[in-house]
């Protein structure tokens, strides 16, 4: 559930789904534009990777390596998302997991809900997001653009949010470019080849994996029920309203002699976070 509330927070942002009564959970993968794009990545994580979509189907692959905790690991991923299954794999491992789709039953127990539920739905997540994002100072709403730029030879719209860019084709949900820093975690990716056509191979699940499947589909429409049902409540809406009345309070309380860190105590704090070794300090201590 936690991969579809993602996919909600971000259909909720759409124009589309300002409307109370627009279900924005029926998003079936159809129609998408065929594309394959590599990219590089950077920042404390770097490698490569591909994504490509047609039609019904997005698939991912990718390998990046970063050093956390002392420890510098390697990792190489697969995974794929259509209109009945999401699949996941760490290559390394050669583990996988293949689970329903949720967003499907989400869509039925929306549109299960009467009319004032639906609106309570969509105003209930629309707060929590802007409390969320007013949490972090700098961190704005709604994102700002910044003009086009180009990457591997196509055009995007640059937008900023608070600490996060993206640059996305203006003809196809397409990310040319990301990055952003959180909670020590500097990212960045940036294509190096556009592709119009699909990767057939890409969509094939890897054979080496040992797949562990989750294909419940009556637990999936029990939870999404359940999450739809709590998102719609007015108990959320009471919630929400008390945490913003809390988070208000606290603002206008002095803050005494706290101050922020500087930009070199931040990097020094994060690069002691990574390079920090728990199995080094363990067995120290153990010693």
């Amino acid at each position: 559930m936690r991969r579809a509330v993602a996919c909600v927070l971000l259909l909720l942002l759409s124009p589309v789904a300002g409307h109370a009564q627009t279900n924005p959970f029926k998003t079936k993968l159809k129609g998408l534009p065929s594309f394959t794009v590599d990219y590089s990545y950077g920042g404390d994580m770097t490698g490569t990777g591909r994504t490509s979509s047609s039609d019904d189907r997005f698939a991912a692959s990718e390998t990046r390596t970063g050093k956390f905790f002392g420890k510098t690991t390697t990792t190489t991923t697969w995974s794929m998302t259509d209109p009945d299954f999401i699949w996941s794999a760490d290559l390394a491992k050669k583990t996988g997991l293949k689970s329903v789709n949720p967003l499907p039953s989400m869509a039925k127990a929306y549109d299960d809900l009467d009319r004032d539920a639906k609106a309570r739905f969509t105003s209930n997540m629309r707060e929590m997001m802007q409390f969320v994002t007013r949490a972090f100072p700098g961190m704005p709403f709604e994102g700002e653009k910044k003009g086009t730029r180009s990457y591997a030879g196509e055009s995007c719209e640059f937008t900023e949010v608070g600490s996060f860019s993206f640059c996305t084709m203006k003809s196809a949900p397409i990310v040319l470019y990301s990055s952003g820093s959180f909670l020590c975690l500097n990212f960045e990716q940036t294509a190096t080849k556009v592709s119009r056509s699909a990767d057939p191979v890409l969509f094939q699940p890897p054979t080496e994996v040992k797949w562990t499947e989750n294909l419940d589909r009556a637990r999936a429409d029990s939870a999404a029920r359940a999450f739809i049902g709590q998102f719609a409540s007015q108990a959320m809406a009471d919630s929400i309203a008390k945490a913003k009345a809390e988070l208000a309070s606290a603002k206008s309380q002095p803050s005494g002699n706290q101050s922020q860190m500087t930009p070199d105590q931040q990097k020094q704090m994060c690069d002691a976070i990574k390079n920090f070794s728990l199995a080094t300090a363990m067995n120290n201590a153990m010693k």
